[in-house]
């Protein structure tokens, strides 16, 4: 078993099953991953079908880093990890990162739209981007979400970033685990206020 004064792993159990009982994520899964002390910790397969978030720190996977080596865990890592690993390769100050479907984003990723920033804490990550349609678990999937956030690398040095997968969810990237998932959250209030904002602007038109 790998251990270090770095090991993320117990919060990364906190943050999973968080993740799940605020409607972050659902049962067709999702995953996390964390960069520290010269490692990567990724969550394992099957997230949400078979441990429904509730996942233990034997689960995780550590790689190296650089080689990506498996250096304890589960041999089969996420099938998301190659965004994963992609985002950590074109972003060296990245330390987290986070692909979930929470349940009012999952309306803007469907419909292969992007989500406007209507709230006041999330005007400082601006509209964000849905990325063209990419066949899901690919390194064509990875690169598009590298390349749509290298557009934004500038605000990385301020805040996280996050990018919609159309019909399929998001990905939040922070400098920690914390700030991946402030991001998350945030997306997700933001989406549940534009959608009711626009039932409210439909009402209001009717009266």
């Amino acid at each position: 078993m790998v251990t270090s004064q770095s090991d993320p792993r117990a919060a990364m159990v906190d943050i999973a099953r968080l993740i799940y009982a605020r409607q972050l994520s659902d049962s067709a899964g999702g995953n996390v991953s964390v960069r520290s002390g010269g490692r990567i910790y990724i969550t394992p397969q099957y997230m949400g079908s078979r441990y429904r978030w509730s996942i233990t720190p034997d689960l995780i996977t550590v790689l190296d880093a650089e080689t990506h080596e498996v250096l304890g865990g589960p041999g089969t890592i996420s099938r998301e990890s190659k965004a994963h690993l992609s985002l950590y390769r074109a972003f060296p100050t990245a330390g987290a990162v986070i692909h979930a479907h929470p349940f009012h984003v999952q309306v803007f990723a469907c419909a292969n739209r992007p989500l406007p920033a209507v709230a006041e804490y999330t005007r400082k990550f601006g509209t964000i981007p849905c990325i063209p349609p990419v066949k899901a678990h690919t390194q064509d999937l990875a690169d598009a979400v590298v390349a749509a956030l290298q557009e934004r690398r500038d605000d990385f040095q301020e805040h996280g970033l996050a990018v919609l997968l159309p019909y399929h969810g998001i990905i939040v990237m922070g400098h920690d685990l914390d700030e991946a998932y402030d991001v998350l959250e945030r997306m997700e209030v933001n989406a549940r206020c534009a959608i009711l904002g626009a039932v409210l602007r439909l009402a209001e038109g009717r009266t």
